[in-house]
């Protein structure tokens, strides 16, 4: 029992449609949203309004499943041959359950290589924001999907390929996405952020059964690290004091120069009481942002979800509140704060309550919890311009002789690295900075500086004698291993024990006494009476020479 029909449903009548009645039935005549003619018969309903009565623009077709099961499921056409076409295939599907060369869920899986990959782009960021995750990274995986998909000229799921894929991120590589910039090239972080894309596209198209598996397993990635487009570098604390300086007086001092007239450029504009205030305070906020960044290591869209109701600077100890929804890893988290800080964002958050609330005897009157959903910081999204210009006002290059650049994230890059060259413990770092690895702490945000470095290599022991200033040399350092090799007097031997040799003993000939910064250190090594002698040793240093025979260390 297999047959094709088109479905009647019905809908509201739209206010503007003209009832008429033809053949004994009544008919509504409207223009729908595209400015087309469209007619309908009207029927009433059972509380005596009346409806449209609508058939479907594509064929349905009704058939027993392998089952036993009597199903009704679209064709997706709108010709009768073709919709027969895909209704005769669907029986062939369910001869194939039958006899066991197919599974149910194959079918299932075969059909859906029909549906629309746009459709599908749209439903998988639905499931995005379901599930909570970023809107921004939803908005911009959107975006991405369905341009690629356009480019590569996918229109179904059945096109999808990881070769092709492969192949056309393989051209954006090496073909400027703007002929006019040459740089414009697709780098290696902006290859892996596709590739993440649809590999989390394909993972959930396989869990919907739309695919049998993931169509980009295995899809190529590049490597980042080689392939750096920015590289950022960390601030020192002083870079960071004249930032925020800079940020707390700048809208001031670029409003009082005058920009027309012959006194053009000179600071000397008059400002009115209210204006200096309002500068002040925009100051002042800037100035809190990007220190709340750099004592938290809080990111630009975290701190700017921070609301007056998640800050409890008079706990023990102080903190901010990070929500589930405005973290990078959508967990919440506790932000801890140093207590002068504490106390100087403290008297900010005052004057912020006092600005919501308004002038004494204003219409509106503050009680508790009035704006706890207000912003701490009341700043834009983008803040790198204003980051920028702060820069300028600093004094301070973005980018320096090295090609390293600064950016807001910087501040999160600073506040690491100062984490590690106080000697703090690398798993409280690792909690501070809310990173899933040490790796991430250690490897991608400390940045370890010249002076670091430098000292690093002061604290190895010097290879071979030390000259003075003037080139003599000096005397042995007995507190480093001369590792370079002991010299011997002519005419002695060592017996492959590493005593003495015979004939030295018999002749009682004085041997020389061979001064080492081993001595008394932990090495079993020959001495010069032909007995070994036990030394202690606490460099971790080889015996340069072969000259001590065999040696064993009490380590």
């Amino acid at each position: 029992m297999a047959s094709l029909k088109k479905k009647t449903y019905s809908r509201g009548l739209p206010e503007e449609a003209e009832i008429f009645t033809r053949g004994g039935q009544r008919f509504a005549r409207w223009t729908d949203a595209n400015g087309r003619k469209r007619t309908a018969r009207v029927t009433e309903s059972a509380d005596g309004v009346l409806r449209l009565l609508i058939k479907s623009d594509v064929w349905y077709a009704k058939y027993r499943t392998a089952d036993g099961r009597v199903v009704e499921q679209s064709t997706g056409c709108r010709d009768r041959g073709a919709a027969q076409t895909q209704l005769t295939q669907f029986l062939k599907e369910e001869e194939r359950v039958k006899a066991g060369v197919m599974t149910a869920g194959e079918v299932r899986t075969a059909r859906h290589g029909h549906r629309s990959f746009e459709d599908t782009v749209d439903a998988f960021i639905e499931s995005m924001r379901a599930r909570k995750c970023s809107s921004r990274c939803a908005d911009e995986w959107s975006s991405l999907l369905k341009a690629d998909g356009a480019a590569m000229g996918w229109r179904t799921l059945r096109d999808m390929d990881r070769a092709h894929l492969e192949r056309y991120l393989s051209m954006r590589a090496v073909t400027p996405r703007d002929p006019r910039k040459p740089d414009s090239l697709m780098g290696a972080r902006m290859h892996n952020v596709h590739v993440t894309a649809f590999s989390a596209l394909g993972t959930w198209c396989a869990r919907q059964n739309y695919t049998k598996t993931n169509p980009f397993t295995g899809t190529e990635r590049r490597d980042e690290q080689g392939d750096r487009r920015r590289t950022r570098r960390a601030m020192s604390a002083e870079e960071i004091g004249k930032l925020i300086e800079a940020a707390r007086t700048r809208p001031e001092r670029e409003a009082r120069i005058v920009t027309r007239g012959e006194h053009k450029g000179k600071p000397i504009a008059e400002l009115s009481d209210s204006t200096l205030d309002r500068l002040r305070w925009l100051g002042e906020t800037r100035a809190m942002f990007w220190k709340t960044l750099a004592l938290t290591g809080l990111r630009v869209a975290e701190a700017r979800s921070i609301t007056l109701g998640q800050s409890r600077l008079d706990a023990d100890p102080p903190h901010l509140l990070l929500a589930g929804q405005s973290s990078k890893n959508r967990k919440p988290a506790v932000v801890p704060l140093q207590r002068d800080f504490a106390r100087e964002l403290s008297a900010y958050l005052s004057g912020r309550r006092s600005r919501l609330v308004g002038a004494p005897g204003g219409s509106v009157t503050p009680f508790s919890g009035a704006f706890d959903n207000k912003p701490l910081f009341d700043v834009p999204a983008g803040m790198i311009r204003t980051f920028d210009a702060d820069l300028a006002a600093a004094g301070i290059p973005k980018t320096d002789g090295a090609g390293r650049t600064l950016d807001c994230h910087c501040l999160r890059h600073s506040f690491a690295t100062a984490l590690v060259q106080n000697k703090v413990p690398v798993h409280v770092a690792q909690r501070l900075l809310r990173h899933a690895t040490p790796q991430m702490t250690l490897g991608v945000y400390s940045h370890a500086n010249a002076d670091d470095m430098v000292n690093a290599l002061d604290m190895l022991p010097p290879l071979g004698p030390e000259r003075d200033a003037s080139g003599s040399k000096k005397v042995a350092n007995l507190d480093a291993p001369d590792l370079a090799p002991t010299p011997f007097i002519s005419g002695q031997n060592m017996s492959s024990s590493g005593d003495w040799g015979d004939e030295t003993r018999a002749r009682g000939e004085e041997s020389a006494v061979c001064v080492s910064a081993n001595a008394g250190k932990g090495i079993h090594a020959p001495s010069s009476c032909g007995f070994k002698k036990k030394m202690e040793r606490d460099t971790g240093f080889e015996p340069a020479t072969s000259s001590l025979g065999s040696w064993h260390s009490t380590n």
